[in-house]
């Protein structure tokens, strides 16, 4: 029986006339990647995770490409590819055949597939799973067999494991407040896609910014915001490593009660602090918005410092608030858009444990206090961290600039990159990028500037213009790294998706190499080498079949089996099994060449595995 499709597709205008398909700018190459009456369906929000998103994927060893929908007059809306290349540039499948759209959404990256949401007359909105090829583009599982899953909030949760909200028939008609999404895991298999907690999961989430999501993996678990079924605590902090055991609430960090319970505590800006802690921005009764760390246990979840402990006129706390969080942490802390009594709004970062908080003064018109620089998210480029700020907009003042790139090392350096608006015109840094050893960003329009493409080789290097499409403005979003090209979408009438590839003079492929990579360990394991292994000993040498393998492998070995290890090449232990029926699932380990180690009660057998 046909579901019942609960979404209505839109039909979307095609404009014929891309621009040039190849030209060169800036000492690169600029390729227009999508043939002609083809449209790129990108969102130009700033989201993390967006409903329409551009996400790259892949591994060292096969190469990267990257996901994204499209529509075309045959075939409607679908899931596309790109390496980077015009001949690499393709549908991946037609997933509703003929000009209809599979509404192709909440792409995200699963090592060298990515996960999303695809809707189909047959099963409606439903878990989809994709390696880039037609025959390994297929629903996952048929979660909501009466109507759609709607599944959307995917999060890797380890080498295996995503995990992502989701509907089916009990959650949808559990509450009389409307249909609830519950938390499942997935490893890309049908057997392996199950209902992990029933808890009221929010998404995309409220009170979010337009750069982070209410979900955040911190080594091997993620983080999210999340109610009871019940609706009693409002959106508060929960925890998962992928298990029923795992899942746990964390703590109610607003307790000011109302009808249902206590109140919502507005989580936010959730940031990965070296797979140690999660850093967040949270409300309490007691301090309003502050910045807070959590390692997932009760008592090691707290708020770190209370940057504004003044209150208003009824006696409500005013709080500092923490937001617009770095993607990663640099030299050691967090950097996000923090606040004292002192500067106002300003470039803040913390170490994450309490009591540790940094104020950079950007903007220090007088009264400093009122006269704030609202920073922008940075990322680490040529041993600094760079950002954007805005350091004032009155042309009477020498110390004004406008928004600008400017760059820290979290100690004594604090510099403004460069006037690139002159006067106090505003640059306005968004998305900002490192690819290849170079860092790119495009500039938000204000005044007489224009949005266009820009790059940076080094930190003192005065911008470089990248692209000039249009005199109006260049229309440019969605920066990308895709294994050394830099990807982007325009939000122009023909919604293109292009290529730039540069290197840098005295580039050095070993030390300006991108790692794409994720990593599990935190920085102590790191530098102990923990989690890095050498196997090759004294073992018994033992095949494994089929090899090269692409869903799992089988082995012969003399007694009983207590585990089976897959490690990487660089020694990390990617995959555990406990080997009781001598096979061993492999489904989620990217292309590459693996080591397998198999313990028995008499020996210790290894073998080489190549996963394809």
């Amino acid at each position: 029986m046909k579901k019942k499709n609960l979404l209505m597709m839109a039909g979307c205008a095609l404009l014929a006339g891309n621009l040039s398909a190849q030209t060169s700018q800036a000492d690169g190459e600029l390729v227009s990647l999508l043939p002609e009456g083809v449209q790129a369906n990108i969102s130009t929000v700033r989201n993390l995770a967006k409903d329409k998103n551009l996400v790259v994927a892949g591994s060292p060893e096969k190469g990267y490409y990257a996901f994204f929908a499209a529509t075309d007059a045959e075939h409607g809306e679908e899931l596309w590819v790109t390496d980077g290349t015009q001949q690499g540039t393709r549908m991946v499948k037609d997933i509703v055949p003929g000009s209809q759209s599979s509404d192709v959404c909440y792409l995200t990256r699963f090592n060298d597939k990515v996960v999303f949401a695809a809707t189909t007359d047959d099963y409606g909105t439903e878990l989809w799973i994709s390696d880039g090829t037609e025959a390994g583009t297929y629903m996952v599982k048929n979660i909501h067999e009466i109507s759609s899953s709607n599944p959307r909030g995917f999060t890797q949760v380890n080498e295996t494991q995503v995990v992502f909200a989701a509907q089916d028939f009990e959650s949808e008609i559990y509450s009389d407040d409307g249909a609830q999404w519950w938390l499942w895991v997935t490893d890309g298999t049908e057997e392996g896609t199950k209902l992990i907690k029933k808890c009221m999961m929010k998404f995309p989430g409220q009170d979010n910014t337009t750069w982070k999501t209410p979900y955040c993996r911190v080594g091997r678990k993620v983080f999210f915001k999340a109610d009871d079924v019940e609706g009693t605590m409002g959106g508060e902090l929960w925890v998962t490593d992928g298990t029923e055991a795992g899942t746990k609430f964390v703590m109610d960090i607003n307790t000011e009660e109302i009808a249902s319970g206590t109140a919502d505590s507005a989580l936010d800006s959730f940031t990965n602090f070296y797979n140690e802690k999660l850093f967040f921005k949270a409300f309490s009764i007691e301090s309003s918005n502050e910045p807070w760390a959590s390692d997932g246990t009760p008592e090691g979840t707290y708020q770190i410092y209370d940057s504004n402990p003044t209150f208003d006129d009824t006696g409500f706390p005013r709080g500092g608030g923490a937001s617009d969080v770095a993607m990663y942490p640099y030299n050691g802390r967090i950097y996000f858009r923090g606040y004292s009594q002192e500067t106002g709004c300003e470039l803040a970062a913390t170490n994450c444990e309490k009591g540790d908080f940094k104020i950079f003064d950007i903007n220090v018109t007088d009264p400093t206090a009122t006269n704030q620089s609202f920073a922008d998210p940075g990322v680490e480029f040529d041993g600094v961290y760079m950002f954007c700020a805005n350091s004032g907009t009155d042309p009477m003042i020498d110390s004004n600039h406008g928004g600008e790139l400017w760059y820290t090392d979290g100690e004594g350096v604090l510099k403004m990159q460069s006037d690139l608006g002159p006067g106090i015109q505003s640059n306005w840094v968004k998305d900002l990028t490192v690819c290849n050893g170079s860092l790119y960003w495009w500039n938000e329009a204000a005044g007489d500037m224009k949005v266009h493409l820009w790059r940076i080789d080094n930190k003192e290097q005065f911008p470089v213009q990248v692209t000039d499409f249009s005199a109006d403005g260049d229309m440019i979003h969605s920066l990308r790294n895709c294994g050394g090209k830099l990807l982007f979408a325009r939000s122009d009438a023909n919604k293109g998706l292009y290529s730039y590839y540069y290197e840098k003079d005295g580039y050095n492929p070993d030390t300006d190499k991108d790692n794409l990579e994720p990593e599990y360990r935190t920085r102590k394991e790191i530098e102990g080498g923990a989690g890095v292994e050498e196997i090759e000993g004294n073992e018994t040498r033992v095949e494994v079949y089929p090899n090269p393998a692409t869903d799992s492998f089988n082995f012969n070995v003399s007694g009983n089996v207590k585990d089976v290890k897959v490690y990487d090449l660089a020694g990390r232990l990617v995959l555990t099994d406990n080997g009781d029926d001598s096979n061993v699932e492999i489904n989620g380990l990217g292309n590459g060449i693996y080591s397998v180690l198999i313990t028995t009660d008499g020996g210790t057998y290894v073998s080489k595995l190549v996963v394809k």
